[in-house]
């Protein structure tokens, strides 16, 4: 498909942290009566299990998706995952799309017992765990997906290594748009430019695959305002050293109005082809309100 025509899609990331089975079927719920087409559980140690919340929230919906946003490939084996992946696409009836990651949290990966590494050792296991997947995924001695050859995968990054995976083996490439920037000790946002060659940069590696892949960014921010210069400060914790016009055009931040930050939706889908938006939790209830202007 060609990216740049490729219909809009929206999905929330939902935070399980102290959510017993019924707050989590109310926020499945609710993220569908906004209108999101995809709910995801994120897979951090201080959360529930990313496995039995994807389960959990099919059972609570009837339209959307259900994704992984997403799992981190150091902690877990292959093999075993493939077991797993299977199994809840069957019990999904085949609405599994699963999202896959390098890890970036240091702690998290010491509580685990699981060795942080460089960031080429944490992509080396993420290429590993995609490339096996696939393999794993289609073989026929083994449990099958409904969805074939395997589910849908996404594979999110900014790097050159990440995003060259993602364009050569997933079905949707998601743009992280930030960077760890060791001087402020966190991740700083991408510019619109910037975006433009990491856009230009993933086309060029899926070469005769460009056309087929589904462009997704990860929004850090949905404030709704009718006074955007006066939300700048709230974001520039986001790019400290970027002007007032780069912070508000970044391509991951969405301020102003519903009706602004819809025609930045749209901007970023005749720009850089990106069709699927995906926003956190907190921001869940605002960016429904875009939705609506969306659909």
């Amino acid at each position: 498909m060609d990216t740049s025509r490729a219909p809009l899609r929206f999905g929330v990331v939902l935070i399980s942290e102290g959510c017993g089975r019924a707050e989590w079927v109310a926020k499945c719920r609710r993220a569908e009566e906004l209108g999101y087409d995809v709910v995801a559980a994120p897979d951090h140690v201080n959360l529930t299990s990313p496995f039995p919340s994807v389960v959990l929230a099919a059972e609570a919906t009837e339209r959307p998706r259900i994704g992984t946003y997403v799992l981190n490939a150091s902690f877990h084996n292959p093999r075993l995952l493939a077991r797993d992946i299977a199994t809840m696409d069957q019990f999904l009836d085949g609405r599994l799309e699963i999202g896959l990651g390098t890890g970036y949290v240091q702690w998290e990966f010491e509580d685990a017992g699981v060795p942080f590494g460089s960031p080429g050792s944490r992509v080396d296991r993420l290429e590993h765990a995609v490339v096996e997947l696939d393999r794993l995924l289609t073989d026929p001695e083994l449990p099958k997906s409904v969805q074939r050859p395997r589910p849908p995968l996404l594979v999110g990054g900014h790097g050159n290594r990440v995003l060259r995976l993602a364009a050569q083996r997933a079905e949707v490439v998601s743009f992280v748009g930030a960077q760890f920037d060791p001087r402020y000790g966190r991740m700083t946002i991408a510019t619109a430019e910037q975006m433009r060659e990491r856009v230009r940069f993933v086309r060029a590696a899926a070469g005769e695959r460009a056309d087929q892949l589904e462009f997704n960014v990860l929004s850090k921010a949905t404030l709704l305002t009718k006074d955007r210069a006066a939300a700048v400060e709230q974001l520039r914790r986001f790019g400290p050293e970027l002007s007032e016009e780069d912070l508000l055009g970044a391509p991951v931040i969405g301020v102003g109005t519903a009706a602004d930050i819809a025609e930045k939706v749209r901007e970023n889908n005749e720009v850089y082809g990106i069709s699927y938006t995906t926003v956190m939790e907190n921001a869940m209830e605002s960016f429904g309100k875009v939705i609506e202007l969306l659909r």
